[in-house]
């Protein structure tokens, strides 16, 4: 079966033709049109068609990052996609694209992926932990997605973490912009470093401390062990047989996973750490796109 997958965002939309055996074979992005739903589902159904060249998809999944009511799939609440409440993201695509619709939380959809096709697969428990633009997860349970009362289970950029103004939000400590933040402070209050203006991002931070930047490696090493917190907290809560950290910031394991791995040792539950694999995700940005169509598939072969 050919599968349509999209994976919704507030700065692109990618979509992309998905196979049971092959995964994806074809995608395009394009930046997202924030003028509402009715133009997102335009660049779905045109972005789709090119890749389909004809071809028939029999199933459409689609990922976003949103609250979903329960039944109808409603977008309820999506603070990054203006103007989406109450909108009804599945009907309107299906009508479009003449064919069943399923719709996923993003960090669910990650989940998914990295279980299907990733470091996750052959494990039964799991834990994807996606840190971007903000910090999201989906929890593999038994071989099964676990969803929560509001199909919201894993929403912890809003775990608590102590950082150097007191307890934040999770993700306004690790999250990308967090990480470009916390280095353009350090610069303002007069330290040296190699970036330099208020335009560089967190990436531009990581390739700086490659170079041996200290403020750099200093911003860097802070993050590790604040991530490390936080995939602490998941450990002693969730007990998995493997962490797998996606997005933008969760891999950059070559400089991160040593700091994470040493806070994951002092904070998290022993026994639920112990020989725990704490890795990088292989799917990239193909975690969500994978994850949607698996989502897709499952509804599909029910």
């Amino acid at each position: 079966m050919i599968a349509l997958s999209a994976d919704v965002g507030g700065t692109k939309v990618a979509v992309a033709i998905v196979t049971e055996q092959d995964g994806v074979i074809a995608k395009a992005q394009q930046p997202t049109d924030l003028s509402g739903p009715d133009a997102v589902v335009e660049q779905i159904v045109t972005l789709g068609a090119r890749l389909l060249d004809g071809q028939a998809a029999g199933a459409v999944g689609v990922c976003v990052p949103a609250v979903l009511e329960r039944g109808s799939d409603r977008v309820l609440w999506a603070p990054n996609l203006p103007g989406w409440e109450n909108a009804d993201l599945k009907g309107m695509l299906a009508s479009r694209l003449n064919a069943p619709v399923t719709l996923a939380y993003d960090g669910h959809a990650a989940a998914l992926g990295e279980y299907w096709l990733g470091p996750g697969r052959g494990y039964q428990n799991m834990a994807a932990i996606v840190i971007g633009t903000g910090i999201g997860a989906g929890f593999i349970v038994d071989g099964r997605l676990w969803e929560g009362r509001d199909r919201l289970a894993g929403a912890i950029g809003w775990f608590p973490i102590h950082g150097p103004d007191g307890l934040e939000h999770w993700e306004q400590l690790a999250s990308g912009p967090a990480i470009a933040e916390r280095a353009k402070r350090l610069i303002a209050e007069g330290r040296v470093s190699s970036l330099q203006g208020h335009d560089f991002s967190a990436r531009d931070v990581f390739q700086a401390a490659r170079q041996n930047d200290p403020l750099a490696c200093q911003v860097v090493e802070e993050a590790a062990e604040w991530i490390g917190q936080g995939v602490s907290a998941v450990i002693s809560f969730a007990n998995p047989q493997i962490v797998v950290l996606g997005g933008s910031i969760g891999q950059q394991g070559d400089l991160l996973l040593p700091g994470v791995q040493r806070a994951v040792q002092r904070w998290a539950q022993p026994y639920s750490a112990r020989d725990l694999p704490i890795v990088c995700s292989s799917l990239g940005e193909e975690a969500n796109l994978l994850g949607a169509a698996f989502a897709a598939f499952q509804s599909a072969n029910a």
